[in-house]
C-alpha cells in the first residue's frame, strides 16, 4: 500500500507542540528578540522535532546559518562589480551558497546601515569598495563579520583585505601614454570618498615624480558613464594629449562625446581606462586599458569568506596587479604646435588648446549654418569668443557674415526691410565645406555658398594661422585669417541694413563675437564704443581690466582699412564692416578678399602708443612664411548644388560700386 502522501507541519502544530500561541512562534521566526528566552526555546525545539519546514529560514535558525552570503556594492551597472558578483555567485553555488545583492548607489550616508541589514540576513558579507569613512568600516567589521572587503585597506584584520594595485595600475597607464610621446596627461578623477581614487592618484604622482618634463591636470570627474560624457569639453579645453580615466566607462562616456565633437581619437587625444570592463574592447575605437581579474575577485572572495566560517581564515591580505591592454584608443601624441586633424582642426600653442574649428553643419537652417571659430582662448584659459548667445541666436564665435549676398542672409536671424524694420524671411544661405587641408602652421579650407534655393552664390578659399609670441615678459599667441571670396557664379551685390536704411547697422564681414564682458575698446581715434563705431583706424583693442586680457585686432596692411562694426553696451561684437555705408558689387569672376590678424594676450593694454606698435608686428608676424592660397575655386559639385550656366573661372581683381 502506497504511503499517504506527506502533509505539511504547520505554524499552529508547532505551536501546539510547544505550548505557546502562534503569534510567539511568529516572533522567533521573525527574530523578535523581545521573545523570552525560554518560549523560544521550546518553540526552537518543536520546529527541530517536527521538521517543520514551510519556511527554508526556519530550519536556518534551528542550524545557525542561512546557507547565503551579501554583496554590497556602489553601483551595480558597472560591469566592474559585475564581474566580481559573477565570480562570487559561481564559486558560492559550489558549496551550496546563494548570493544576495545589494546596491548603495553611491549614496556615502546610507553604506553603513545597508551594508549592516545584509548582515543581518546572511552568513556573511563582501563589501566592494566601500566609500564609508574608514572609522565607521572598522566599527563594522568588528560587530558583522566575516567580512571580506574588496578595493579597501582593513587595518584590524589585514586578511579581510583583498585589493588591485590600483597604484600600480595608474602609474602603468602613463608610462604607456609617455613611451608614445605624451607629456600632457589629464586624469578624470573617481568619487572623490572613493579609496581606489586615491590609489590611483598616489600612482600618477609617483609617476610625475620619476618625469619632471611630464605634466597631469586633474578633472573632476565621478565614476558612471554620464561623468565622462561630461566632462568632454573641460578635457578638451585642459590642453592635454591623454587621458587617464579614473575607470573604463568615465573612458566610454568620454569617448561617446567626443565622437560627437568630431575629435579624432587617438590622432588628437589618447583616452585611456582602468578595469577592462567587457563593452571595452568593443568600443568605438577599441579601449586602451589596464584588465583587472573581476570574476577572480569574487572567487578569492568567496573562498576568503568559506574558509573564516570554517575556522581556517586567512592569514595575508591579497592584492592582484593588473595587465595592460594596448588597444585603437591611444596613439602617438601630436605635434605640441600647430593646427591639428583635418577632420576637426583644433590649434595647440604650447601646453595648451586654444582654438577648435566647428563646421557649423549642425547650426539651424534660419541662422545661417557656416563654419566658425570657437571656443578660442588666451593662453591663460580665458575664452574670448561665444556662440549661439541668447541675445543673438545667430552669433558664432569668430567667422564670416554677411546680411545681403544679392539678397540671401548669410547672418542669419532676422533681415532688415527698409520701411518695415527686421522681419523674418526665409532667405538664409549656408557656407557648406568642400575641402579642408593642414598646410603647414595653416589650414585652407574651401567652401561653397549656397542661397536659399539652392543654387551656388560665390566660392571662397579661406586660410587660418595660429602661432605663438611673446608681449614683453608674457606668452601670447597670434591668430590669422585671410578669405578670398570669388563671384565665379555671377556678379555679387552685398549689402548690410545700413545700405537698406538702418542707420549705423553697416555690419556684415568677419565677425568676433566676445562673451559678455564689461570690457572698453580702444582705436587710433579714441576710446570707447563712440569713437569705435565706424572708425577706420587699422586696428581695434578689446580690453577686459577684470580677466585681464587684451585682444589687438588689426586689418591687413596691403589695403586700405574697413570701418569697424563695434557693439560694447548691448553685447559685445567687433568686425571690420564691408558693406558701412554702401553696396559693394563684384564684377563677375572677380574676387573680395578680407582679413584679420588677432593679438590674444593675458595682460591689460590700453596705451595706444603700444597697442600701435603691436598691430605693425601683427602685420608682419602672423602671416609671415604662410604658402600661397591657390585662389582658383574649384567648380566641382559633388552635392548636387544647381549652379548657374554662366560660372566662370576667377580671377583676382574686384570691384567696388
Amino acid at each position: 500500500m502506497p504511503n499517504p502522501p506527506h502533509r505539511q507541519v504547520t505554524i499552529a502544530q508547532v505551536a501546539e507542540y510547544a505550548g505557546v500561541s502562534q503569534a510567539s512562534v511568529s516572533r522567533v521566526l521573525n527574530r523578535n528578540t523581545t521573545v523570552d528566552p525560554s518560549i523560544a526555546a521550546k518553540v526552537l525545539d518543536a520546529i527541530d522535532k517536527l521538521n517543520y519546514s514551510p519556511s527554508q529560514m526556519a530550519r536556518n535558525l534551528v542550524r545557525g546559518r542561512s546557507n547565503t552570503v551579501a554583496l554590497v556594492v556602489p553601483d551595480l551597472e558597472n560591469p566592474m562589480f559585475q564581474g566580481v558578483l559573477k565570480g562570487l555567485s559561481r564559486e558560492a553555488e559550489r558549496d551550496g551558497y546563494r548570493v544576495l545583492v545589494a546596491d548603495t548607489a553611491e549614496r556615502v550616508a546610507d553604506e553603513e546601515e545597508i551594508a549592516a541589514e545584509a548582515r543581518s540576513r546572511c552568513d556573511a558579507l563582501v563589501l566592494v569598495s566601500p566609500r564609508m569613512p574608514a572609522e565607521r568600516l572598522e566599527a563594522l567589521l568588528a560587530r558583522s563579520g566575516p567580512i571580506v572587503v574588496v578595493n579597501r585597506p582593513v587595518a584590524s584584520n589585514p586578511a579581510a583585505e583583498l585589493s588591485i594595485d590600483y597604484a600600480h595600475a595608474a602609474g602603468a597607464i602613463a608610462e604607456h601614454l609617455f613611451s608614445l610621446g605624451h607629456t600632457r596627461l589629464a586624469y578624470v578623477a573617481g568619487p572623490p570618498q572613493s579609496y581606489a581614487d586615491g590609489l590611483r592618484r598616489r600612482g600618477l604622482a609617483e609617476f610625475v615624480a620619476h618625469h619632471a618634463d611630464v605634466q597631469v591636470e586633474d578633472i573632476a570627474g565621478g565614476s558612471q558613464i554620464e561623468d565622462g560624457y561630461r566632462a568632454a569639453e573641460h578635457v578638451l579645453s585642459s590642453g592635454a594629449t591623454a587621458i587617464v580615466a579614473f575607470n573604463d566607462l568615465i573612458a566610454l562616456g568620454l569617448l561617446a562625446r567626443l565622437r560627437e565633437l568630431g575629435v579624432d581619437v587617438p590622432g588628437e587625444l589618447s583616452v585611456a581606462g582602468i578595469d577592462d570592463v567587457p563593452l571595452a574592447r568593443f568600443a568605438a575605437p577599441p579601449l586602451t586599458t589596464m584588465s583587472v581579474p573581476r570574476v577572480e575577485l569574487g572567487a578569492q572572495a568567496w573562498r576568503r569568506l568559506r574558509d573564516e566560517m570554517a575556522g581556517t581564515p586567512a592569514t595575508h591580505p591579497l592584492s592582484y596587479r593588473a595587465i595592460l591592454e594596448a588597444r585603437g584608443s591611444t596613439g602617438p601624441a601630436p605635434e605640441a604646435t600647430g593646427w591639428l586633424s583635418p577632420g576637426r582642426p583644433i590649434l595647440r600653442i604650447g601646453d595648451r588648446v586654444v582654438a577648435r574649428y566647428e563646421e557649423g553643419r549642425t547650426i539651424d537652417s534660419v541662422l545661417s549654418p557656416r563654419p566658425y571659430l570657437h571656443p578660442v582662448e588666451s593662453l591663460g584659459g580665458v575664452r574670448v569668443t561665444d556662440v549661439h548667445p541668447t541675445d543673438h541666436l545667430h552669433h558664432y564665435g569668430i567667422g564670416i557674415a554677411l546680411p545681403d549676398v544679392n539678397g540671401t542672409s548669410y547672418w542669419g536671424g532676422r533681415t532688415y526691410v527698409q520701411g518695415v524694420g527686421s522681419v523674418m524671411l526665409e532667405n538664409q544661405g549656408l557656407q557648406r565645406r568642400d575641402d579642408l587641408e593642414l598646410v603647414g602652421d595653416a589650414f585652407v579650407e574651401r567652401l561653397t555658398w549656397i542661397d536659399e534655393r539652392e543654387v551656388a552664390q560665390l566660392s571662397e578659399v579661406r586660410r587660418i594661422t595660429g602661432r605663438p609670441t611673446r608681449v614683453g615678459e608674457r606668452d601670447a599667441w597670434m591668430l590669422g585669417w585671410r578669405s578670398s571670396l570669388a563671384a565665379n557664379f555671377g556678379a555679387l551685390r552685398l549689402g548690410s541694413p545700413a545700405t537698406n536704411g538702418r542707420d549705423g547697422a553697416g555690419y556684415g564681414g568677419l565677425f568676433w563675437r566676445f562673451p559678455k564682458w564689461e570690457a572698453t575698446v580702444v582705436t587710433r581715434d579714441g576710446v570707447g564704443e563712440a569713437a569705435a563705431h565706424g572708425s577706420r583706424s587699422p586696428w581695434l583693442a578689446v580690453v577686459d581690466s577684470q580677466r585681464r586680457i587684451t585682444v589687438l585686432l588689426a586689418q591687413p596692411a596691403d589695403r586700405e582699412p574697413l570701418a569697424w562694426f563695434a557693439r560694447v553696451s548691448e553685447y559685445l561684437g567687433i568686425g571690420p564692416a564691408i558693406a558701412w555705408d554702401d553696396e559693394v558689387h563684384v564684377a563677375e569672376g572677380g574676387r573680395l578678399e578680407l582679413g584679420i590678424d588677432a593679438l590674444i594676450v593675458d595682460r591689460i593694454i590700453t596705451d595706444p602708443a603700444e597697442l600701435e606698435r603691436l598691430a605693425e608686428r601683427l602685420a608682419t608676424e602672423a602671416n609671415a612664411d604662410i604658402p600661397g592660397l591657390d585662389l582658383k575655386p574649384a567648380l566641382a559639385n559633388p552635392n548636387g548644388i544647381r549652379t548657374p550656366a554662366a560660372a566662370t573661372g576667377a580671377t583676382v581683381d574686384s570691384g567696388r560700386a
